[in-house]
């Protein structure tokens, strides 16, 4: 047997135990997830203090600061549903800031599928990045389209999917302040 006929099968075998080791791992969380399903957040509970960073500018913000009402709306640039409702997301969030809530999308896709997401949009200036970890503190059942409504406090006020009764009641709160604001 050659030398490089050798060192072919080496690599070969060295290439099936890494595979092997990996699916092996993937295996294991898969298995450690299952057991432990993830909870959605709760009315109620404190937002955990995780800081990320903004898609325009790359300014750090930490979501669990007091002060200020947040709406933390999750997105995935892999949901047709999250494509539709970001057209009517960017009209919302001009009324939001006039009304001092902060309007926030949060990601933890890389900033290319963002942009994409959000490509005619100004929404990159609402867009907050996470790591995955952070990600699923704040979205543990990796719902999309959702939200979080935060209070000044920072407690959670609501969370489900945006369509429904909660949403709808802010689009309601929203379009009213635009129209008392466009009357003064």
């Amino acid at each position: 047997m050659s030398a490089d006929m050798l060192h072919s099968i080496l690599a070969a075998l060295a290439f099936a135990i890494a595979l092997n080791l990996k699916l092996t791992l993937s295996v294991l969380r898969s298995a450690r997830r299952a057991a432990h399903p993830a909870a959605p957040l709760q009315p109620g509970e404190r937002l955990s203090d995780v800081e990320g960073t903004t898609l325009a500018g790359r300014t750090r913000v930490r979501l669990a600061a007091t002060g200020q009402a947040r709406a933390l709306l999750f997105l995935s640039s892999r949901c047709p549903k999250c494509r539709d409702k970001v057209a009517s997301i960017g009209d919302l969030a001009g009324a939001a800031r006039s009304a001092g809530l902060a309007l926030w999308i949060v990601s933890d896709e890389p900033r290319w599928r963002l942009r994409s997401l959000l490509r005619g949009t100004a929404l990159a200036a609402h867009t907050i990045r996470l790591g995955a970890h952070d990600y699923r503190l704040l979205n543990p059942t990796m719902a999309s389209p959702a939200y979080l409504f935060i209070d000044h406090e920072g407690a959670i006020e609501a969370a489900g999917l945006i369509g429904d009764q909660h949403w709808r009641a802010l689009e309601r709160q929203l379009a009213g302040d635009a129209i008392g604001e466009q009357a003064a």
